[in-house]
C-alpha cells in the first residue's frame, strides 16, 4: 500500500531553517491537507516528499504494486510555466494580447495530445474542467485559471499513487473548485493519497487529516480534531499600524477630470473568438467595482484594455483617464496612473531583485528594475516595508521569500507610488487566512474613504474589501445585470 515516513527531517531555505527535527507518517487512505502562515515552509516540504530538494534526515515513499496508478509521488505546483513552438519560455507579459505572436504558442489542444493519446480520459478531463470552448486557443491567450485548468489536466491524465497539489484553486471559480473537489475525491475512493496545500478556510470533504506547520514543527491530526480546535479568526490580531499605512497613501493630484475609464460597445476578438462583445462601462473617479465572471469570461481581456497591454484597444471607442486610447499617449503614460497586480505579473516577475527593489520597481512600472531609484523613492519604498512589518526582508532576494511574502510585495509594488487607479486582479491568491484577512483591511482602511479608484478581481467572497460597492458581472465576454 503506498504510504509516506519522514523521520527526524530538517528543511533550510537559504539561511532560514523552516523545518527541525520534524517526523510524520502518512498512510494508504488517509488524505491530508497541509496548511500554516505564509512562509512557513509548505511548499518546501512538498517539494522534499516529492524528491525535488534537499532534506536532512529520511523520507520513505512506498507503493501498491497492484495499483493501476503510476508508482511515484508527484507536486502539481502553484505556476504553470510553458513553451512556445521552439522550446523557448522567453514570452514578454503583453505578448498573449498580440495575436500575431499566438502563432508561436501550441494551443491547449494540442499540449494535451502531446501527453496522452487515451481520447476518453482527454475528454472526461476537459469536460470536468469546463474547458472545451478553448481546446483551440493558443496556451499564451490562456487566463490564468485556464491555464490553472491546463496544468490540472495535465497532473490528471496519468495520476500517480501520491500527489501533492500545492494550491490547485487558484484562479478558479467557484463551480470549478467544486468540480475539481469531487474528481479528487473519486481518485481517492480508487486508492490515490492527497496532499493538498491550501489555506484551512477551503477543507474539502475528502480531507481526513491536517498537517499544520507552526514554529518549525509540525502536527498531525484528523481533520474533525483541527476544526475543534480552531477559534474564530476575527480574533487574530492584526500587527499593522493602519494610521501608519494611511499616511504614507497621499491625495490624487494627477487627474485633472473625473472620468476613469469609458468603454463604448467595444468588442475584442482572436480569429473566430469573440472575447468581450459590446461591453459599456463607465468607472469614475472614486469608484469601488469588482468585477468578476467565470474563467474564461473576458475579465483579463477587459483589464488589458485598461492597463494598455491589448492593442486591440486602438479599434475600439476606448477612453482611460479621460483621454482617448490612440490620441498619442504612451503605454508608459497610461501604467503611470495604475497600481496593478495579478498572477500574470507574478509569474513573470523577476526573481533576481531584492525584496526593496521590488516595490522600488513600481516607480518605474516594470516586472524588474531597470532604472536606479532616486533616494525619495527608496525611502517611501523602504517606509512601506516597515508599515508592514516586512523589512527584515530588505535585501533578501525576491525569489529567496515564501509565495505569500512575494505576493505581499507585490502589493506595495502597486502601492508605492499612489496612483489614481488600483487594478487588484485576484490578489490574495497565495495568502493564508491572516494576511488575506490583513489585506482586505488594509484596502478599507487606505481607499474606504479615499477618491483613488479600484478595480477588483476574486472569485471568493470572503476576499472582498468591504469598500467595494459596485459591480459588473462577465458571461461569456458580455456584461449581464444581476
Amino acid at each position: 500500500m503506498n504510504k509516506i515516513i519522514a523521520k527526524d527531517i530538517s528543511l533550510d531555505r537559504g539561511e532560514k531553517q523552516l523545518l527541525k527535527n520534524i517526523s510524520f507518517s502518512i498512510a494508504s487512505g488517509e488524505q491530508v491537507f497541509l496548511t500554516g502562515s505564509a512562509g512557513s515552509g509548505k511548499t518546501s516540504l512538498a517539494m522534499a516528499l516529492a524528491g525535488q530538494t534537499y532534506v536532512s534526515g529520511s523520507i520513505d515513499s512506498s507503493y501498491d504494486s497492484d495499483s493501476v496508478f503510476l508508482p511515484k509521488t508527484i507536486l502539481v505546483s502553484q505556476h504553470f510555466s510553458f513553451k512556445n513552438k521552439f522550446g523557448l519560455s522567453e514570452f514578454y507579459y503583453q505578448q498573449r494580447y498580440n495575436s500575431y505572436d499566438s502563432e508561436d504558442s501550441l494551443t491547449l489542444l494540442e499540449v494535451i495530445n502531446n501527453e496522452s493519446q487515451d481520447a476518453a480520459q482527454v475528454n472526461k478531463l476537459i469536460a470536468i474542467m469546463h474547458i472545451e470552448h478553448r481546446i483551440n486557443a493558443p496556451l499564451i491567450q490562456l487566463s490564468s485559471g485556464e491555464r490553472k485548468k491546463l496544468q490540472l489536466i495535465l497532473a490528471f491524465l496519468k495520476p500517480a499513487q501520491i500527489m501533492i497539489l500545492d494550491n490547485p484553486y487558484i484562479g478558479l471559480d467557484v463551480d470549478s473548485v467544486t468540480k475539481l473537489n469531487l474528481f479528487i475525491h473519486e481518485l481517492c475512493n480508487l486508492g490515490v493519497t492527497f496532499i493538498l496545500i491550501s489555506d484551512s478556510s477551503e477543507i474539502p470533504n475528502f480531507i481526513t487529516h491536517v498537517a499544520e506547520i507552526t514554529q518549525k514543527q509540525i502536527s498531525f491530526m484528523p481533520k474533525a480534531e483541527y476544526l475543534s480546535t480552531q477559534v474564530d479568526s476575527n480574533t487574530s490580531e492584526i500587527t499593522i499600524s493602519y494610521d501608519a499605512v494611511k499616511s504614507l497613501l497621499m491625495p490624487i493630484t494627477s487627474l485633472s477630470g473625473d472620468e476613469i475609464v469609458r468603454m463604448e460597445n467595444v468588442s475584442i476578438k482572436y480569429g473566430e473568438k469573440t472575447v468581450l462583445n459590446q461591453v459599456n462601462w463607465l468607472v469614475e473617479k472614486g469608484d469601488k467595482w469588482l468585477l468578476s465572471g467565470h474563467n474564461g469570461a473576458g475579465k483579463s481581456t477587459l483589464l488589458s484594455l485598461v492597463t494598455g497591454d491589448n492593442p486591440q484597444a486602438y479599434a475600439n471607442q476606448l477612453f482611460l483617464f479621460g483621454k482617448k486610447r490612440g490620441s498619442g499617449e504612451t503605454i508608459w503614460d497610461i501604467k503611470r496612473n495604475i497600481g496593478y497586480i495579478s498572477p500574470e505579473l507574478h509569474w513573470n516577475f523577476t526573481t533576481n531583485l531584492s525584496c526593496l527593489d521590488t516595490i522600488i520597481s513600481g516607480f518605474f512600472d516594470t516586472p524588474g528594475l531597470y532604472g536606479k531609484a532616486n533616494v525619495e523613492q527608496t525611502k517611501i519604498a523602504s517606509e512601506w516595508l516597515e508599515v508592514l512589518n516586512l523589512d527584515e526582508y530588505s535585501n533578501t532576494k525576491f525569489g529567496q521569500v515564501s509565495h505569500g511574502t512575494q505576493r505581499m510585495l507585490l502589493l506595495l509594488r502597486a502601492l508605492v507610488k499612489n496612483p489614481p487607479l488600483f487594478i487588484f486582479d485576484e490578489p490574495c491568491q497565495g495568502l493564508d487566512e491572516f494576511h488575506t484577512r490583513q489585506f482586505t483591511r488594509l484596502v478599507d482602511a487606505l481607499f474606504a474613504d479615499s477618491e483613488h479608484t479600484i478595480i477588483y478581481i476574486s472569485h471568493r467572497s470572503d476576499q472582498i474589501p468591504t469598500c467595494v460597492n459596485k459591480k459588473i458581472r462577465l458571461v461569456n465576454g458580455c456584461v449581464v445585470n444581476d
